[in-house]
């Protein structure tokens, strides 16, 4: 799992990263096959080593339709039936097109040991970061990319792109003397130009194109608050107490949802002016990874190796599919 640490549920280290991945069964490469049109849901199974795909048109379920490298730990769409899978214990980050199932398109090498832990997206290039070496990585995602480094404060974890700034967020380890807050780079010399103050342990950050905003999740133990950021001002607008530990959110009709993570099946319902407007306790075990369509949510229960379907709307469960060992990080991706 990725995110323990003795005494709080947050972090891992990278020794019990590789010796989690070093358990866990490889399986056979997966054959090249069409796959099914229309939108896509994309979960990684985070024990398993590989990528699940779901066609909600067809009411089609491919497992295995992917081998990741060792430790997968983010999920990302970045351009058209394209996906990017990180991976922690192998450093590299794979690419995957989503109208066939087989082997990857092609990977990127990361620095060896680094860690490499979420990943964001500006348009033109991936931004990574390194938990373990205290930098970001800024990746030119094409075959044979080039990757530049960049140093930042320690332990960089969650990272948002919103196209002009690249905001890092750093959590409580391995460097203990640092306790979170909010590094902000120029997106084009990579260089630092402001700070923000935030709670304790940043573990995950989203950009929100739509409305303009970044979120930012921080959480220690049961103490899960997202703090509603303004680019354009590096203010904090808002701040929504969710308790537990809330993971990265989705846009959901006009307000946002996310997951409880592994400390329950909670889903925490919230707008940007700091609201908590519900929490539907849903009976899971976990809830790590939500992705939204239309009325329709798809949520990753880790513990259970299941994803669950939802009417968000109603807070009804529609269906379930068996995962892989350990689903993780889930996106949809419209085609």
């Amino acid at each position: 799992m990725k995110r323990y640490r003795p005494g709080l549920l947050t972090l891992i280290s990278a020794l019990l990263i590789s010796l989690i991945a070093v358990s866990c069964n490889s399986p056979a490469e997966p054959s090249t096959e069409p796959t099914p049109g229309g939108l896509v849901v994309a979960w990684f199974n985070g024990l398993g080593n590989t990528v699940d795909l779901y066609f909600p048109q067809s009411d089609s379920l491919v497992t295995t339709a992917y081998i990741t490298d060792e430790m997968p730990n983010d999920i990302i769409s970045h351009e058209k039936d394209r996906i990017a899978v990180l991976n922690s214990t192998s450093s590299t980050v794979q690419v995957f097109d989503v109208n066939s199932t087989g082997g990857e398109l092609f990977h990127i090498d990361l620095p060896i040991g680094s860690n490499p832990y979420e990943m964001s997206w500006d348009g033109n290039h991936l931004w990574v970061t390194l938990l373990m070496t205290s930098q970001v990585a800024k990746v030119d995602l094409s075959s044979g990319g080039s990757v530049s480094i960049i140093d930042v404060k320690a332990n960089p974890t969650s990272i948002a792109s919103t196209g002009s700034y690249i905001l890092v967020g750093h959590g409580t380890w391995p460097d203990t003397s640092v306790t979170g807050g909010i590094t902000v780079l120029d997106a084009s010399s990579g260089s630092v130009i402001d700070s923000i103050i935030t709670n304790d342990n940043v573990t995950y950050m989203r950009y929100f194109s739509e409305t303009g905003m970044v979120h930012a999740v921080t959480s220690t133990y049961m103490d899960g608050v997202i703090s509603i950021i303004d680019p354009s001002s590096m203010g904090i607008l808002a701040q929504v107490n969710t308790g537990g530990s809330p993971v990265y959110p989705v846009e959901a009709g006009s307000g946002f949802i996310t997951g409880d993570g592994w400390m329950s099946g909670n889903l925490y319902f919230y707008d940007e002016n700091g609201s908590l407007n519900d929490t539907w306790n849903t009976g899971l075990t976990s809830a790590w990874g939500v992705a939204c369509s239309g009325d329709t949510l798809y949520i990753t229960d880790f513990n259970e190796d299941m994803v669950y379907i939802a009417d968000w709307t109603t807070k009804v469960m529609l269906d379930s599919l068996a995962a892989g060992d350990g689903p993780q990080g889930i996106i949809s991706v419209e085609r």
